[in-house]
C-alpha cells in the first residue's frame, strides 16, 4: 500500500462523509470541494500538472456555482438521517471491499486505493439520491456518484489522459451548474430546499346557483 495514496483516500472519504452528513449547506459544500480536490490526485502515476490544474479549476467553478444557489440560505439542510459516525463506518466498509476486490476479477492497472475510494463514494451517494427530497443533497449525491465512478475507472485502467481529465473537469462544472439551477428553482418555487412529492390539486370553482322562475326556469318569456 502506498502511504501517500492511502492518505489521499482518507481525505476523499472524509470529505464525502462531511458532504452527505453536514446539516449546514456551506460545510457540506466545503466537504465536496475537498473531495473533488483530493480525488484529482488519487492516481499512480500522478497526472500531469496541466491535468491537475484543469481538475482544480473545475472543482472551484462547480462549487462556486453551487455556492451561488445557496447564497443567503439560513435554514439547515436535511443532512443524513444516520449521522456521520454511521456514514463513516459504512464508507470504511465499502472502501475495504473496494480495496480487496481490486480489478474486479481482472488485473487492475491503476492503484487499489482509487477503487477503494470509488466504492466508498458510491455507497455514500446512495442515501441522498434514493431517499432525500432535499435538492441540494440530491445534487451532492449525484456529484459524488459521478466521482466514485471515475475513481473506480482510475483503479481499473490507470491514470486518465490529459484530454480525459479536461472532459472530466467540464462534466463536473456542468453538473455543478445544473445543481445550482435546480437549487435556485426550488427556493424560488417553494421557498426551501425540500420538495414534497404531493402537489396540491387546484380548487374547483363552486357551481353557480340557478334561479327557477315557475316552470319556465331562467328562459325568457315568449312575446305574445
Amino acid at each position: 500500500m502506498n502511504p501517500a495514496l492511502a492518505g489521499l483516500t482518507c481525505v476523499v472519504v472524509a470529505g464525502a462523509v462531511v458532504a452527505v452528513s453536514a446539516r449546514d449547506a456551506r460545510a457540506a459544500l466545503l466537504g465536496l470541494f475537498v473531495t473533488l480536490l483530493a480525488a484529482s490526485l488519487l492516481a499512480d502515476p500522478l497526472p500531469s500538472p496541466l491535468a491537475v490544474a484543469a481538475r482544480i479549476v473545475g472543482a472551484l467553478l462547480a462549487c462556486r456555482l453551487i455556492a451561488v444557489g445557496i447564497r443567503d440560505l439560513e435554514e439547515p439542510t436535511s443532512g443524513s438521517r444516520l449521522g456521520w459516525p454511521v456514514e463513516g463506518l459504512v464508507a470504511i466498509a465499502a472502501a475495504v471491499i473496494g480495496y480487496g476486490t481490486h480489478g474486479l476479477g481482472a488485473t487492475g492497472i491503476g492503484p487499489a486505493e482509487a477503487q477503494a475510494a470509488g466504492f466508498a463514494l458510491g455507497v455514500l451517494a446512495a442515501a441522498p439520491i434514493v431517499t432525500s427530497r432535499d435538492v441540494f443533497r440530491l445534487g451532492i449525491g449525484t456529484i459524488l456518484l459521478l466521482l466514485g465512478g471515475l475513481l473506480v475507472r482510475v483503479g481499473l485502467a490507470g491514470t486518465p489522459s490529459d484530454l480525459e481529465q479536461l472532459v472530466t473537469s467540464g462534466l463536473v462544472v456542468g453538473l455543478g451548474g445544473a445543481v445550482a439551477v435546480v437549487v435556485i428553482g426550488a427556493r424560488a418555487a417553494v421557498g426551501q430546499l425540500s420538495v414534497a412529492d404531493e402537489v396540491a390539486a387546484p380548487a374547483r370553482p363552486a357551481p353557480r346557483a340557478s334561479t327557477h322562475l315557475g316552470s319556465g326556469g331562467d328562459r325568457p318569456a315568449a312575446g305574445r
